[in-house]
């Protein structure tokens, strides 16, 4: 396993989870709550706390009830003012917006047909890494 190296000036170190029994993974390997032993991890994994869980959806009824969900291993104040600045650039319509420490619940009232919703969606959640390559 290598060490973190930042890929982002503001990309914080995050552990890595097990998805199935969401433990910490520490050296490739996990806790199992059912057995109690030590397992290599082979399974799902994601990035969990200090990580931000992202929640982003639509109500609209082009895209209503797809949800598109991601973990950014960045400081959520940096996270809110890039989504922020999605939204008032392609002048979306918002809901709501719910952020605390480690999660942004962002709701669209905004007419997006689902490609659309996945394509904003992914500017929301991934283009911050792009925005690092744009000041440099």
């Amino acid at each position: 396993m290598s060490p973190f190296q930042r890929q982002h000036p503001d990309e914080i170190h995050t552990p890595v989870w097990d998805a199935d029994t969401e433990r910490p993974i520490v050296d490739g390997k996990y806790n199992d709550p059912e057995t109690g032993t030590v397992r290599e991890a082979s399974g799902g994994q994601y990035s969990g706390p200090p990580a931000v869980d992202i929640v982003i959806t639509n109500l609209h009824q082009e895209s209503a009830g797809s949800i598109y969900r991601a973990q950014r291993a960045f400081p959520a104040e940096k996270l809110l003012c890039w989504i922020m600045r999605v939204v008032e650039k392609r002048n979306l319509k918002l809901d709501s917006l719910v952020a605390t420490l480690y999660a942004i619940r962002v709701v669209l009232v905004h007419e997006l047909d689902q490609d659309k919703f996945i394509e904003v969606s992914s500017v929301m959640t991934n283009g911050i890494w792009d925005e690092v390559k744009s000041v440099q």
